[in-house]
């Protein structure tokens, strides 16, 4: 049997000599096969894409094995001679076979079992582990699947209405384009994936369903990884509020939408750098943005409007706009010193109101939402510190802003 992993081999003589280490994980191939003078012997070849020749290892003097996180597609086989240590990681499927066999091998329980001469056993290109796939015909998709060591996904241009849920399947991905296809739907469960650090969906219908499912994108791991996401073209309306939680995002493009507005919430995403928001119907921007560290803004070919057509924040009193609630009070104090908040915790409906919460022009949180103004804005103004706006008729024009407020301070600044 072979299995198609990646294995870091540390030398342990190394270690005892403190010799530092420059093992790293490598994509290689382990074969398990018999000895053809002696079919009771048994032995792992380790081959890889530094070592094409195989390094072989007895079975008889392996030492330990470690298991622990093989639901996690990770276990470490421990030598005794060579004084070494394979580290794999692999599909937990196949590698749950493979430690099957292993297992038999180990205990002498091979009655059954159909295992290769080690002399036949080769090391081919084909056997190394594909991690890229690009498919630009329907007749290129694979008959058992996508192979589940995939990093890089390449689907374009095949009018696909329906997202693919083998994707689901693919724990290693990194990179998946589905550009200038029809895909309407994302399911939640893509919000599970573990490494996706770069999302692709330009020219698809994610916006045709007026109550499109964002759920897929506040997935807890996907949120944590994801860096780089292309929505444009997707006849899209509205981007949800919870879309902040991306805190590792650092390029959205949405150009060439029909959105009217922004959510109050982006500029919490504080690693955001590139924004892209050409050709869509805005309005107006939230004041938010000018303080989460842009380095590139188009906002090319919308439709701002200098009026302020917005309630005026005079015609309330100091007391409604910086007190309000206790409610409010306790919550700007959670998000002031971010202290952990989820729905098994607290109600739902104060998560919600965490979540929704906009920022004010000095940068702290503002809950409520009744008491804000549109002011126009020089877009010199969006060039403090590190903000570049770009593709803009006339530099010398203003932009309509929408400004919230924590207190009369901040209103009278």
């Amino acid at each position: 049997m072979k299995l198609h992993c990646e294995v870091e081999v540390i030398n342990r003589v190394h270690s005892s000599l403190n010799i530092r280490s420059n093992a790293k994980y490598l994509r290689s191939t382990l074969a398990l096969g018999k000895e053809p003078k002696n079919v009771q012997e048994y032995f792992i070849l380790h081959f890889s894409s530094v070592n094409k020749n195989g390094t072989k290892y007895k079975v008889k003097c392996m030492k330990q094995v470690f298991v622990k996180c093989l639901n996690e597609g990770k276990v470490t086989l421990r030598f005794e001679e060579p004084p070494h240590d394979l580290c794999i990681k692999s599909e937990v499927i196949q590698l749950k076979s493979f430690m099957r066999l292993l297992k038999s091998c180990i205990t002498g329980d091979t009655k059954d079992l159909k295992l290769s001469n080690l002399s036949s056993i080769g090391i081919t290109s084909k056997d190394i582990a594909p991690t890229k796939l690009t498919i630009n015909n329907r007749s290129e998709f694979p008959v058992k699947g996508f192979p589940r060591t995939l990093k890089f996904l390449y689907i374009n241009g095949l009018k696909l209405c329906n997202f693919r849920r083998d994707i689901l399947l693919l724990n290693h991905l990194t990179v998946l384009d589905l550009s200038n296809n029809e895909i309407e739907k994302i399911p939640p469960e893509f919000g599970r994936l573990p490494n996706i650090s770069e999302l692709y969906l330009s020219n698809n219908s994610l916006g045709l369903n007026k109550n499109s499912d964002w759920q897929w994108l506040l997935g807890l791991k996907i949120s944590k990884k994801l860096k780089l996401i292309d929505l444009r073209e997707n006849k899209i309306i509205n981007l949800p509020k919870d879309i902040w939680k991306l805190q590792n995002l650092v390029t959205l493009k949405i150009d060439k939408n029909s959105l009217y507005k922004l959510p109050t919430t982006l500029g919490r995403i504080t690693t955001l750098r590139y924004l892209s928001v050409s050709e869509n119907n805005l309005r107006t921007l939230p004041c938010s943005l000018i303080r989460c560290g842009l380095e590139h803004l188009d906002i090319s070919s919308n439709n701002f409007k200098s009026e302020a057509d917005a309630p005026k924040i005079a015609d309330y009193t100091p007391w409604d706009i910086y007190i309000n609630s206790l409610v409010h009070i306790a919550a700007k104090t959670v998000l002031k010193h971010k202290f952990f908040y989820a729905p098994n915790i607290i109600p739902k409906t104060l998560v919600e109101l965490l979540d929704n919460s906009n920022m004010c022009v000095c940068g702290q949180a503002v809950l409520n939402d009744k008491y804000y103004v549109i002011k126009p804005f020089e877009l010199i103004g969006f060039s403090i510190s590190r903000h570049i706006v770009s593709n803009f008729v006339n530099k010398g024009s203003s932009v309509s802003v929408e400004c919230f407020f924590c207190s009369p301070k901040c209103f009278v600044k």
